[in-house]
């Protein structure tokens, strides 16, 4: 069945459809709806500090007469009066805003009294409005007072049944004692809270100097003072914040330190407790060299108590420094001053707000006096009526009687003789008989001159501005008096420094290192050795361990890859592991590429003493020294260069070299060894490529290896035979060369090295076969054998790679030989440091300096350009006879030339790309 069509097209002469463009539509009702929740809902009003919700409440509070001397209400039952006459809108909202009035760690001041569950600075939510009960804080009521002398305008509720006040009266400045916080469209408002007696020093101030400068205010308001106290730092911040209305200060906590530990007594505001105290536990959990025993929240009715227990050779000051950084320990407060001034949002200054508040006291106080000048001159005039009945009260009485009702007896009062008022004889009418006594009269003339003397005062006031200020000065000095409390935050100038090395957290500790070949890292707890068995030590299946070293946490671990780059990685990043487990992959820590293998590694305490270098070989036959302090960084998450390889090169051998090292051998896949004196090695920085360590001829490097005196050379091949060398068996030559066969050729099959080693008696090779079975080979075991001599077979056959597990930790301070190596070998080496020192120097001595200032006229550019246009034709057509003459185009073969001989040193020239590598900085 076929749709039924709609016809649209007489839409717009339907009744009641108004035809309106989206975007006009959209525009105008959140226009309407912005206005309303910026004027309605969100911001406060800069006189009484208030919001609507929070106005309404405690004006329906007060209209209910729960005052802070009567007995509690049930929240429910103000919540539903606020909703029914004056703020139709959820309950939930309208309760937890009558809450937050009520919590001392909110507010400075809290304007409602509740009894009961409401809330709690961890975070808990108050209890249900059906069982709290609530009423008005006793200086809630200076926020009332006087509403019913017409000292503020009242404005009718939702549906007119009712009337309401627009704001408050307000005889304290609530605005900045109690500061606010809301989001409305477009505009936010973060004020805090200050103290209540420096905020009345300030208006005082204002009052009697009205030009009163932000420095003046400075002194009096010292800055913010919240109810949780803590510490403000920054007054460079509180300035910015009192002059613009924006500004930023830290809020650390309050702490001592008690028995070795840190002890919080006090935490920044608006931060949940509870929060606070599960973060520090997560610190803890991720840190686990903190030297941080536990925390405990020991908080109870005698005040807040956060208890961080440290270790016994933990540093205080260095561990609450990292957890001040890494907690809400310490927080920024940002100042944002919005508030409604004349139903518009405007960002305040602390002095425009004062101003503003003053400006409302001034108001309510000449209306309040107007109010009561007007009541107690009604009054006086009652008050001498009847003093005047009482001199003729026989012919009043008599006028009376003679009266036919009350409204006649009060006419015939005021047309008498007597010259009574409509006032006068409307009180002398309803005044009963007692008052007709003497004792009365004497009152009545007491209250004259009272009356007189209150008049006099009101018209002063009213008249004469200096007696409005005294009478303003007078009424804050007494809500001083009454309410005032000692400031709780303490304010210090400057910011603290929490910048604090991580490494100087961190309480020693020592365990066992394993680092293996694809890149596992196994921490082991020294404990745990002598209780287990090393064939059930975890290994990921067909991996080897290349490193096996007792480290400490305070220690770095350098680690060597075969594509030329290197990993800097802070031991106290490695967590333990379990015996059986792999350990924990470098990807945990850093971003490691699949194709990557680790070759070594090296334990470094401290980069600046690192002075050792690493000896690195390249399978195409490169080498190189690299100092250890260049390649201390500052990023651990990723890897570094640390030799430019060419093609499909890749680094076989890294290796410690140190002041003891006096040769260096090469070993080659087919059998080839060479040794060289040390210093025919240069020392180079990390972009540099290396020199030429052999002449190789279809033959790879698999070692290359720095010497000691008493070491000797050690080779496994592929026909799983090993041969132990005295390394004086091996020639030294001038690199480079290819050096001498290290055994013998086979008349059948080819033998080739398969590992190279640099060994002594103390050292055990660790054999990974084919059966992924892990085997041992000990030197000691093994005879030295000429060059000469054939390998001899091993008892470990399928041998598939071996490793010495080589303890690699850097000595400080140890000075390797100097490169006697030419700088046509390579490049001149020069340190990272003393390329930032050169650097340095160089932006020093080009400070203050500019280019020579060219000047041209207007006429000469206009000249320019006139000639430019009349010369060249468009740029359109210019790249169309560009297109259309290479479009005709047919290139020619080149005639091929004559190769040119290569030059001696070739291999240094004949890959030539740039290198832009010094011009970074790892």
């Amino acid at each position: 069945m076929a749709k039924k069509k709609i016809d649209n097209s007489n839409i717009e002469n339907e009744k009641g459809i108004i035809s309106l463009p989206l975007e006009e539509l959209m525009g105008d009702r959140f226009g309407r709806y912005a206005k309303y929740i910026i004027q309605e809902r969100a911001l406060p009003d800069v006189r009484d500090g208030l919001k609507p919700v929070q106005r309404r409440i405690l004006y329906a509070m007060g209209d209910l007469g729960l005052w802070f001397d009567k007995p509690y209400k049930k929240s429910a039952r103000v919540v539903g009066e606020v909703i029914g006459k004056y703020h139709p809108h959820g309950d939930s909202s309208i309760y937890e805003a009558m809450v937050r009035m009520s919590q001392t760690w909110k507010l400075n001041m809290p304007l409602i009294d509740m009894q009961g569950n409401n809330g709690s600075i961890d975070g808990d939510g108050a209890a249900a409005m059906r069982y709290t009960e609530a009423r008005l804080a006793k200086i809630a009521g200076l926020l009332l007072q006087d509403l019913d002398k017409q000292t503020v305008t009242f404005a009718p509720n939702f549906d007119d049944s009712e009337k309401e006040p627009t704001v408050l009266p307000a005889y304290f400045p609530n605005i900045l004692t109690n500061g606010s916080t809301g989001i409305a469209a477009g505009y936010a408002t973060n004020m805090p809270p200050h103290n209540l007696g420096e905020i009345i020093e300030a208006i005082i101030a204002l009052i009697k100097t009205p030009g009163t400068r932000i420095d003046t205010i400075l002194a009096i308001i010292k800055g913010p003072d919240f109810p949780t106290g803590g510490i403000a730092q920054g007054m460079d911040g509180i300035r910015d914040a009192f002059i613009t209305g924006k500004g930023k200060v830290i809020l650390n906590s309050k702490w001592h330190e008690e028995h070795g530990n840190i002890v919080i007594d006090e935490i920044p505001y608006e931060v949940v407790k509870q929060d606070l105290v599960r973060k520090i536990g997560d610190v803890i959990d991720n840190n686990q060299g903190l030297g941080i025993r536990e925390v405990r929240d020991e908080t109870d009715r005698q005040g807040l108590r956060i208890v961080i227990e440290l270790a016994d050779n933990a540093n205080v000051q260095t561990v609450r420094k990292f957890l001040f950084k890494n907690t809400p320990l310490s927080v920024s407060y940002n100042y944002n001053n919005v508030v409604i001034v004349d139903k518009q949002p405007k960002q305040l200054g602390i002095i425009p707000i004062l101003w503003a508040y003053l400006e409302h006291y001034k108001e309510v106080t000449l209306l309040k006096s107007k109010f009561d000048l007007n009541k107690a001159e009604k009054r006086i005039e009652i008050v001498d009526g009847l003093i005047k009945v009482m001199s003729v009260l026989d012919e009043v009485i008599a006028i009376i009687r003679a009266s036919i009702n009350r409204a006649d007896a009060i006419q015939n009062l005021v047309k008498s003789e007597i010259g009574f008022t409509e006032a006068q004889a409307t009180a002398i009418v309803d005044m009963r008989l007692y008052r007709l006594t003497s004792t009365d009269i004497v009152k009545l003339n007491e209250e004259k001159a009272s009356l007189t003397t209150q008049i006099a005062y009101l018209k002063l006031i009213m008249n004469n501005e200096d007696e409005l200020n005294k009478a303003m000065i007078q009424g804050l000095r007494e809500v001083k008096k009454d309410y005032a409390i000692p400031r709780r935050t303490e304010i210090v100038e400057i910011v603290e420094n929490l910048e604090v090395e991580f490494k100087d957290t961190l309480v020693e500790k020592q365990f066992h290192l394993w680092v293996s070949k694809d890149g596992y890292i196994k921490a082991i707890e020294n404990n745990l050795i002598a209780k287990n068995e090393m064939n059930t030590f975890g290994r990921k299946p067909n991996d080897m361990w290349i490193t096996n070293a007792q480290v400490s946490n305070l220690d770095h671990l350098l680690l060597i890859s075969n594509v030329g780059t290197y990993y800097s990685i802070p031991l106290y990043k490695v967590n333990m592991s379990k015996w059986r487990e792999m350990g924990m992959h470098i990807n945990t820590l850093a971003t490691m590429d699949g194709n990557e293998e680790i070759i070594s590694a090296f334990i470094v305490s401290d980069f600046a003493q690192s002075t050792q270098q690493i000896l690195l070989t390249t399978k195409n036959g490169m080498i190189k020294r690299t100092p250890i302090y260049d390649l201390e960084t500052k990023l651990f998450t990723r890897a570094f260069k640390l030799m430019k390889l060419v093609d499909d090169d890749a680094i076989v051998s890294a290796s410690l070299v140190s002041s003891k090292t006096r040769r260096v051998v090469i070993i080659t896949q087919k059998g080839y060894g060479v040794r060289y004196n040390i210093e025919d090695v240069p020392v180079q920085g990390t972009s540099s490529k290396g020199v030429k360590a052999a002449n190789l001829k279809d033959d790879f490097i698999v070692a290359g290896k720095p010497l000691e005196d008493e070491d000797d050379v050690m080779i496994l091949t592929d026909r799983d035979n090993y041969k132990r060398l005295d390394q004086n068996e091996i020639a030294i030559f001038l690199r480079p060369k290819r050096g001498m066969r290290l055994f013998p050729e086979r008349k059948r099959g080819q033998e080739n090295i398969l590992v190279g080693f640099v060994v002594n008696n103390n050292d055990v090779v660790h054999i990974l076969d084919e059966n992924d079975d892990y085997k041992e080979l000990i030197i000691n075991d093994i005879r030295r054998q000429m060059v000469t001599s054939e390998t001899h077979d091993s008892p470990i056959k399928g041998i598939v790679n071996a490793s010495l597990e080589k303890d690699y930790i850097v000595t400080n301070g140890d000075v390797p030989p100097e490169s006697s190596s030419s700088i046509e070998d390579g490049e001149a080496y020069v340190s990272k440091a003393a390329k930032k020192a050169k650097n340095q120097e160089i932006r020093e001595a080009n400070r203050g300096k500019v280019t020579a200032k060219i000047t041209i006229s207007k006429d000469e550019k206009a000249e320019a350009e006139q000639k430019i246009n009349a010369e060249l034709p468009s740029l359109s057509s210019m790249l169309g006879d560009i297109s259309s003459v290479l479009g005709n185009f047919t290139p020619q073969k080149p005639k091929e030339k004559p190769k040119p001989k290569p030059a001696k040193k070739d291999d240094e020239t004949k890959n030539v790309q740039l290198d832009f590598d010094d011009l970074f900085d790892d």
